[in-house]
C-alpha cells in the first residue's frame, strides 16, 4: 500500500467536514496508487479558501506540476455519497497525477 501523507488547510468548512474531505481524499489516492501502481509515496497539499480548493501533489519524489489542481468543493461533498461522482474525482486526480510524474 502506498505511504499517503496530506497537509490540509480549510478557512471556510466546519471541521466535522473537513475530516471527511481529508479522510475522502486519502483514501482516493490511495486506491489510485494500488489500481495503478504508479506510485508508492504521495505527498499532498490541499487547501480551501472561501469554497474555493485546490491540491499539489508530489509523487516518489517527483514534482514536474507546478499548477495545482482545481477541485470543485460540490465535487468533494457529492464524491462522499455518490459513486459516480467519486469516480469523477478519481480520474481527475489520476490525470493530475500523470502531469506531476511527466508522463
Amino acid at each position: 500500500m502506498a505511504e499517503v501523507t496530506l497537509t490540509a488547510a480549510f478557512s471556510s468548512i466546519p471541521g466535522g467536514d473537513a475530516e471527511a474531505i481529508k479522510r475522502l481524499l486519502v483514501e482516493t489516492v490511495e486506491q489510485i496508487a494500488r489500481d495503478d501502481g504508479s506510485f508508492q509515496r504521495a505527498k499532498l497539499v490541499f487547501t480551501e479558501s472561501d469554497e474555493r480548493c485546490g491540491l499539489t501533489a508530489e509523487l516518489d519524489g517527483v514534482k514536474k506540476e507546478g499548477v495545482p489542481l482545481a477541485i470543485e468543493l460540490d465535487t468533494l461533498e457529492d464524491a462522499q455519497t455518490s459513486a459516480g461522482a467519486r469516480a469523477q474525482l478519481k480520474e481527475s486526480l489520476r490525470l493530475y497525477f500523470r502531469k506531476v510524474q511527466g508522463k
